[in-house]
């Protein structure tokens, strides 16, 4: 499977968390949205996920993925396929709900 690079900008809240506004990973061709969050769990901790992810492993109502222009709820959400070149934003705009 061929990989590329994707560049992932970090918006809102997840800055303070990222320490960071961008970052750029190599994957593989075709990996999803939802792929993509757990490599970034596993790179950047629970800290990281807690602030993304429900414990459920759906997206916290506070968080919005773009993936170019356009939010994955548009698409197909966490199953969106990533290709080289893409270009992630994960939005956060409220402090995760204490429920988990």
């Amino acid at each position: 499977m061929s990989q590329g690079v994707i560049k992932i900008r970090y918006v809102g809240l997840i800055e303070h968390v990222m320490g960071n506004r961008q970052e750029e990973l190599h994957i593989d061709t075709g990996t999803t949205v939802g792929e993509l969050l757990q490599l970034l769990s596993q790179k950047h901790g629970a800290e990281f996920r807690h602030s993304i992810l429900r414990n459920s492993g759906e997206l916290r109502p506070s968080v919005t993925i773009h993936l170019g222009n356009r939010d994955i709820k548009e698409l197909e959400g966490l199953h969106s396929r990533l290709q080289p070149d893409s270009e992630i934003t994960l939005i956060i705009t409220g402090h995760p709900d204490p429920g988990g």
